[in-house]
């Protein structure tokens, strides 16, 4: 899922993939000392492919592999990025945000991913939920060939990696799943709103064949990057499910907002308490409780 920022360590970097490279060919001809001791490469172009659907880069740094988007007009923006030495630690802020599904169902045991990128919520799964079964829908066969490649991301054991529309899956599959989350972009275009999600993924009817895919109690999870009706997107969400949780990221003006088909509200004081109790199940690199408290009222 597109980010125009990325996101390490707490640190918003506004430098696009070709600026970082310039950058590092201008400035560094070797590695240079970090302030921590270690040693920071120059960033090195991977790959550089045009699909059907996106013009795609792959840069590595380090043990840090990032997937970029290039839009139209020359923009580029960060699709993925992973520490292919500890690659659950997931390093850009959203996709840490969407794992608040498991304040609401903590125990899942099948979920659907539409929108495979380098897969950096898959490696989270594998790593702190290995039982759960998870399917992934992705429409580009090229996104998956280099998920797989670059990322190390394929189907196996407990992952099935579906190349398919994530409305025609959906419309047409008799599975069910405690948790879906939806991460769907492309490159924007007429048939997309201006951050590259589908048209067709955000309306009522969509929304209606979401919520038949769900078991009772399931939980279907929405990745909303800033852009000028994302408050129209949060409120047909919230006409389409019982109950709706909208959480504001803190690096970027995005959110991530989880619905649930259960009649009864959760309210912020146990949202809170699950959080902790999931702090201390996955013993993460970032704090549940933490992205709880920025629950909008």
């Amino acid at each position: 899922m597109p980010q125009i920022r990325a996101f390490r360590n707490g640190l918003c970097w506004v430098l696009t993939a070709s600026a970082l490279l310039i950058a590092s060919a201008c400035l560094f001809h070797g590695p240079i000392e970090t302030a921590w001791g270690g040693v920071q490469q120059p960033v090195v172009p991977e790959l550089d492919v045009k699909s059907k659907y996106s013009h795609i880069l792959v840069t590595r740094q380090n043990s840090t592999r990032t997937l970029w988007f290039v839009r139209d007009n020359g923009e580029e923006v960060v699709e993925s990025r992973v520490d292919l030495e500890r690659p659950d630690d997931l390093l850009v802020e959203y996709t840490r945000y969407m794992f608040l599904s498991y304040l609401f169902r903590p125990n899942p045991e099948k979920v659907l991913i539409v929108g495979l990128g380098g897969g950096s919520m898959v490696h989270f799964l594998q790593r702190h939920d290995p039982k759960v079964k998870v399917d992934v829908v992705e429409i580009d066969p090229m996104i998956a060939n280099i998920a797989d490649r670059y990322f190390g991301v394929r189907t196996g054991r407990n992952v099935n990696i579906n190349v398919t529309d994530g409305f025609e899956y959906l419309t047409s599959t008799d599975a069910k799943y405690d948790v879906i989350y939806l991460d769907a972009f492309l490159r924007p275009s007429s048939g997309t709103d201006r951050t590259g999600v589908p048209l067709h993924l955000k309306t009522l009817k969509f929304y209606g064949e979401v919520r038949k895919r769900l078991n009772p109690d399931g939980v279907v999870v929405f990745n909303l990057n800033p852009h000028l009706s994302v408050r129209e997107d949060i409120q047909t969400i919230k006409e389409a499910f019982p109950n709706t949780y909208v959480f504001r990221l803190t690096g970027y003006d995005g959110y991530v907002v989880v619905a649930s088909t259960a009649e009864s509200a959760v309210s912020a004081k146990t949202i809170s308490a699950e959080a902790a109790r999931i702090d201390a199940r996955f013993h993460a690199p970032f704090s549940f409780r933490k992205m709880a408290g920025r629950l909008a009222p």
